[in-house]
């Protein structure tokens, strides 16, 4: 037995030998361009099939984009993602794509490959004068993986909007400035979990200095009017969890692109001081089962969840709270289906307007919970069906029912009326 283990375990190390690569050439001092030597090591672990290409800590300057083969993990060494001074993990420093929004991507992954481990950093990315840049990471194909990773400060962090299926994200941190995670044309189930997005990824990087507070203002202020922390376009089943964004102008982003809409299963998300912390513009039929969510909206943001004109779908949220200074709670219009559950509504800023207002489509507001005195909901005209069942208000019953449609309210209570 003791031979047979042996053999096996010898037989394992030859394998894990052969499966890892060393770059040979390279510099890593933050300064000489060690993207060709990457590339070569990428090309030659893609020709053998398979393979880690491996980069020890330290700052590699790429000029250019890197592209990924089918089978190919590019790998740093540091297991989690941080937003610490790079001498602590593998940095790539990208100096490629200024201005050009549209160019190759810094990492380009192909079929059933994976990047992990790596901090990527724009050193000419200024906060007083944010500039296009492509995506830090693409791709096309089936198994696009990207685990523990920091993204300090691109102008996109993840595009996945190129024909693809199964893609996984995991265990990313950072500070995107336009985009965070772009999700379309995904025919087959992608996965993304534990992603935070947060200026402080970028603001206590240290990279290649301390930022003043000033300069964190300047970029605070630019998510908050650009940035979108993750939309989803054409995906079929979507399965999301823990992932959350603060100051953004826009959490989560639902719209329809010339590929078709999303439906998906998204659990224990949230969006912090968010213009629109969820903003859906269309969904597919099956729709979007929202679970444990929490929302805050700032105070410009109209409504936590804004269901534009365009839906047609469906939106399910279940076990949900709300807080924070935005004017409404939601606003509802389109054509599709919007239904709240067991959900906490902890305040809504604007004292002359209702916590939810819907004008079109079909509304569910069960078991809820109204924690203000004022005005709860207002069914509009153009309301084509409402239940409002079992809710409970913090004052008088305040339930506008202007709908010519079919409309079933009752067992509403106000706490009001309770004993002291």
């Amino acid at each position: 037995m003791d031979r047979i283990a042996l053999t096996l375990t010898m037989a394992l190390l030859a394998l894990a030998s052969a499966a890892w690569a060393d770059v040979p050439g390279l510099k890593g001092d933050g300064k000489a361009d060690d993207g060709p030597a990457i590339q070569k090591a990428l090309d030659e672990a893609g020709a053998r099939g398979s393979g880690v290409v491996a980069l020890p800590a330290g700052q590699y300057r790429v000029n250019g984009a890197l592209v990924v083969p089918s089978g190919v993990t590019l790998a740093g060494v540091w297991e989690t993602p941080h937003f610490s001074t790079p001498a602590q993990g593998t940095t790539l420093l990208a100096y490629g794509g200024r201005g050009q929004a549209d160019g190759p991507a810094l990492i380009l992954l192909k079929d059933n490959s994976a990047v992990r481990g790596l901090t990527i950093y724009y050193p000419e990315q200024t906060a007083a004068d944010v500039q296009p840049y492509p995506p830090a990471i693409a791709g096309a194909g089936t198994h696009l993986n990207v685990s523990e990773v920091t993204l300090l400060n691109p102008y996109v962090g993840i595009d996945f909007s190129r024909g693809h299926e199964m893609h996984y994200i995991r265990n990313v941190y950072g500070c995107p400035l336009r985009v965070g995670v772009r999700v379309d044309r995904c025919t087959d189930i992608g996965r993304i979990e534990n992603v935070h997005f947060n200026p402080n990824s970028w603001g206590r990087a240290a990279l290649p200095r301390p930022l003043t507070g000033a300069e964190i203002q300047a970029y605070v202020n630019y998510l908050r009017a650009n940035c979108v922390a993750f939309e989803f376009g054409r995906s079929d089943w979507e399965y999301v969890f823990n992932t959350f964004s603060w100051g953004c102008k826009v959490g989560y982003r639902f719209f329809k692109s010339d590929a078709g809409a999303t439906n998906g299963n998204f659990l224990g998300i949230g969006a912090d001081m968010a213009t629109y912390p969820l903003l859906v513009e269309e969904t597919q039929r099956p729709g979007l089962l929202i679970t444990n969510g929490e929302f805050v909206g700032a105070p410009e943001g109209e409504a936590a969840l804004e269901v534009a004109a365009s839906h047609t779908g469906v939106v399910q949220l279940s076990n949900c709270s709300f807080w924070g200074p935005h004017r409404r709670i939601a606003r509802v219009a389109g054509k599709g289906v919007v239904s709240l559950a067991q959900c906490n509504f902890c305040d809504w800023d604007d004292k002359n307007l209702p916590a939810i207002e819907a004008n079109g489509g079909g509304l569910t507001v069960q078991a809820c919970t109204f924690w203000r005195d004022g005005r709860q909901i207002v069914l509009g005209p153009d309301l084509r069906t409402a239940v409002i069942l079992g809710n409970t208000m913090a004052g008088p019953i305040r339930i506008d029912n202007q709908s010519k449609g079919d409309v079933q309210i009752g067992f509403n209570a106000s706490r009001e009326k309770a004993a002291p």
